[in-house]
């Protein structure tokens, strides 16, 4: 862990903490959004109906909720680190603007196939456009992400190729985005196991749970290959840093009792232990990386303690986190927990 310099702002490390604490929610009930549109691609013509409502029942009251933490993620870069939201909105346009017309397209196909009152084949495009709509956007997330790391990005670029183009086309961010779907779609598998009535259909969730868990595994492997293509010595960062080893065997550990979880169609339990390894990769992540946000070309790095706004408006932005918290988090706990209880009492009738 590199040495933390001295005399920064108090907020400043409110403001990282609520950017970690947006990024992790995001993965857990966004990316369980995405992943049951993924799941759509592999369902089979068996029970086919009967899935889908399960999903449409699942997402129908919380799905639009569950961008409220990408839109304060982004407000949070906007505000908090400037410098760093220039960068990556500029040198990374293509793949934002390709994971933003994703989230559209979803959005408008699912509000479409959920709420049109006529039911019959103009269905079917709109389960297309959801289900693929739903691979995509999540792979360009992940892309995203893994360009922040390899140190493409540049602050003279020598061509529109250079600058915008190579910094995020490359082995690394590429396989990051394989890796993103796989855990999205290992999440949402997990999440529709407690949604499923008992039989055959939660039987068939559990499955593909314990498939996208392999996936999962295998595509992280990926990464690591693609890391060393990309010069970036992953493995060896992981190595040198306690924090990042300990999350990472305690995610390998989880793996197997998951397994178990799932075979046994363990709903809250099999929930808990998927979000606990997400949560232990985003944590290794983070030791690893901190405090880089975007490794550049030059050797400039933007980090959390070069690249932050004035104290004032770290300021402003912490209590407008911490006072926006306290009001929306309750209400969004009670927004799920109404829904999920009516959910389950139709169930039940």
């Amino acid at each position: 862990m590199p040495e933390i310099p001295a005399g920064h702002p108090f907020m400043l490390w409110v403001v990282i903490a609520f950017l970690g604490f947006s990024l992790l929610l995001y993965c857990l009930m966004g990316g369980a959004d995405f992943g049951a549109g993924i799941l759509e691609i592999f369902m089979g013509r068996e029970n086919r109906r009967a899935q889908r409502e399960i999903v449409d029942r699942a997402l129908g009251p919380v799905w639009e909720a569950n961008h409220m933490w990408l839109i304060l993620m982004v407000v949070i870069l906007f505000m908090g680190f400037p410098g760093v939201y220039s960068r990556v909105s500029t040198n990374l346009h293509l793949p934002l603007t390709a994971m933003l017309m994703g989230i559209i397209a979803r959005g408008c196909a699912f509000t479409f196939r959920h709420y049109d009152a006529v039911k019959g084949r103009s269905q079917k495009p709109y389960n297309l456009f959801f289900a693929y709509a739903s691979l995509w956007t999540p792979f360009w997330l992940g892309v995203v992400t893994g360009a922040l790391v390899p140190g493409g990005m540049t602050m003279e670029p020598t061509g529109y190729l250079d600058g915008y183009v190579r910094p995020w086309l490359r082995p690394f961010p590429l396989a990051l985005g394989l890796f993103t779907i796989c855990l999205f779609a290992l999440l949402a598998a997990v999440y529709l196991i407690g949604e499923s009535p008992a039989g055959p259909i939660r039987k068939r969730f559990a499955r593909r749970a314990v498939a996208a868990s392999a996936a999962a595994v295998a595509s992280g492997g990926v990464v690591f290959w693609g890391a060393e293509n990309d010069g970036i010595h992953l493995a060896l960062k992981f190595a040198g840093s306690l924090p990042a080893i300990a999350c990472m065997v305690a995610a390998t550990v989880l793996m197997p009792v998951l397994w178990v979880s799932l075979t046994r169609e363990w709903g809250w339990g099999s929930r808990i232990l998927a979000g606990g390894q997400i949560a232990l990769i985003l944590a290794a992540w983070f030791a690893v990386q901190f405090p880089v946000l975007v490794r550049m070309r030059e050797g400039r790095d933007l980090t959390f303690f070069n690249a932050h706004a004035p104290a004032a408006t770290l300021n402003q932005l912490g209590w407008a986190l911490i006072v926006g918290a306290a009001l929306i988090l309750p209400a969004l706990f009670y927004l799920l927990r109404v829904f999920k209880t009516e959910s389950a009492a139709r169930d039940i009738d």
